[in-house]
């Protein structure tokens, strides 16, 4: 892996169903055909049906109403050559099928007459493997999932947790492929997405859902449209340490946080910032644990703060300030917030800070030199003003005002972690549940500050260092569950392959640990 001082490695573009839709229209009037992309579309279900389920002989086809249904014709026609059982149910009217969901039904019906799909009764636990090609990207946004369609994706999910391999095609039906919001939804352990990536495979319900995820180009070149998004699934190692540097080269981290009981907040962030190469890692937290801080990190400079004005001495002296973590919110806590947003150099928001970003003006008199957010939901539908279940209805909506709001970047946590940055819009394509466990975040927000620390000598804007701890702190989710399981994973235990990874030891294999390839 090459060693680069900048982020920008290869990025996949992630696009919305219309521009899906209009790309499709563009190939169509360049000569291409309906039918001919379903066919296509059915090939490449069949081969990773194969590929994955090389034993599967009993073959359930769920087909909708809409251009998705034509994709599982497609592959029940393949299979049946093969010499497969299998049985289509769904809400699929074949009588008033039209354009290429008829020609692919009649094409079946001519090599396979007679074909029906049941409507009513199947016991799909017979099966081995159910393809769902429901809805596709033809769900709308606002459409409520009514029966039948709710009953056989229910159906299907209970067969799956019986143990029932589920490949989805293009989406898991229920998914919106916009936001990848949805309640109900088809849980895959594969989905074949066709042409170019869907943005709701990899954020909000996208990534619990929809198992490995493949693309499938058909042969097709990619839209020409500018992406919605684009997806991160690694960065390059930071650039070897210069021989002459000193802890004065790779700046000072002031991390102001842990109030009273949270102390293990400050010191979580406070470390991750070391870990990263910060060169000193100053804490300003309440002075009933300063003491232990200091004895369970020797390296860290801790200071007890009973007032603000303690910090009017410390601010000159930080090239990035981690502002939040177990901060609390009491008027200690506010005193502390509205001296740190007054500072000039780079800024780290996150937890209680982030309640008093959204109430103070401080910080709009003296802008930071870059004001970095990190907000999981519940906090973004409270500087938003709006219900948790909204954030999550259009994750990118939500990191994008964010943003544009308070003038920063902004990173949306959860899954499939969400990046507004100046003039684009990235997504994490990496993580585990794993980092699902309290302080998790604190150490994020550390990484992100020791890297701000260190951007003059390595050549990183803030733009880089939130791209580069987003991902690494993801990865190393990962690389922990996989090592030991999601279960009774430490925010601790981050900083271990979080410097491997910041040092190019780890060698990275998305398509392994995430599943993303193409064919």
């Amino acid at each position: 892996m090459p060693h680069s001082s900048s982020a920008s490695t290869v990025m996949p573009c992630l696009y919305s169903a219309e521009q899906l839709r209009a790309h499709e229209r563009a190939l169509f009037a360049q000569g291409g055909t309906a039918f001919g992309l379903m066919s296509r579309a059915g090939a490449a279900l069949w081969a990773q049906l194969r590929r994955h389920w090389p034993n599967a002989r009993h073959i359930g086809v769920l087909v909708g109403s809409g251009q998705n249904a034509g994709d599982g014709l497609a592959l029940a026609r393949l299979a049946l050559a093969a010499g497969y059982t299998v049985r289509l149910f769904g809400w699929l009217d074949v009588a008033s099928a039209r354009g290429a969901v008829a020609d692919a039904w009649a094409a079946l019906q001519r090599d396979h007459s007679p074909c029906v799909v049941d409507g009513h009764c199947v016991e799909i636990r017979d099966f081995d493997v159910i393809v769902d090609a429901g809805f596709g990207i033809g769900l709308s946004k606002d459409r409520p999932i009514e029966n039948p369609a709710a009953m056989w994706i229910t159906q299907v999910n209970r067969a799956h947790a019986q143990g029932t391999g589920v490949m989805a095609a293009d989406l898991p039906s229920g998914l919106q492929a916009d936001t990848g919001a949805g309640d109900l939804i088809i849980e895959a352990d594969v989905t074949v997405c066709f042409l170019a990536w869907k943005l709701g495979l990899f954020t909000g319900r996208g990534p619990a859902v929809a198992g490995k995820v493949i693309l499938a180009d058909l042969a097709q070149p990619a839209p020409s449209s500018r992406a919605m998004a684009q997806l991160i699934l690694n960065v390059p190692p930071l650039p070897t340490k210069s021989r002459d540097g000193h802890k004065g080269t790779f700046g000072t981290v002031l991390v102001i946080a842990g109030n009273r009981g949270m102390a293990g907040a400050a010191r979580m962030a406070a470390e991750a910032a070391l870990r990263v190469g910060a060169g000193k890692v100053i804490v300003a937290t309440h002075p009933e644990h300063a003491a232990m801080l200091g004895i369970g990190r020797p390296e860290l400079i801790v200071h007890g703060v009973a007032d603000a004005r303690a910090l009017d001495s410390l601010l000159p002296l930080a090239s990035a300030v981690v502002l939040g973590p177990g901060l609390g919110q009491d008027l200690w806590s506010q005193s502390l917030a509205e001296v740190a947003f007054e500072t000039r150099c780079p800024i780290v928001v996150d937890a209680d800070g982030l309640h008093f970003l959204s109430s103070s003006t401080a910080w709009t008199r003296r802008q930071p030199a870059a004001l970095l957010m990190t907000p999981h939901p519940a906090e973004a539908a409270r500087m938003l003003g709006c219900t948790t279940r909204i954030i999550e209805q259009d994750r990118l909506h939500a990191a994008r005002s964010l943003s544009e709001r308070f003038g920063a970047l902004t990173v949306l946590k959860g899954a499939g972690s969400v990046l507004a940055l100046p003039h684009r819009l990235l997504v994490c394509g990496r993580g585990d549940p794993a980092l699902a466990t309290a302080g998790s975040g604190d150490v994020l927000a550390g990484v992100i500050g020791g890297l701000l620390s260190i951007s003059s000598a390595m050549g990183l804007d803030p733009a880089d260092a939130l791209i580069r701890a987003v991902c690494w702190h993801a990865i190393a989710g990962e690389l922990l569950a996989v090592e030991r399981g999601a279960w009774g994973v430490a925010a601790s235990d981050l900083f271990e392959p979080i410097c491997a990874l910041i040092n190019g030891r780890i060698a990275l294999d998305s398509a392994r640990i995430f599943g993303v390839t193409s064919t």
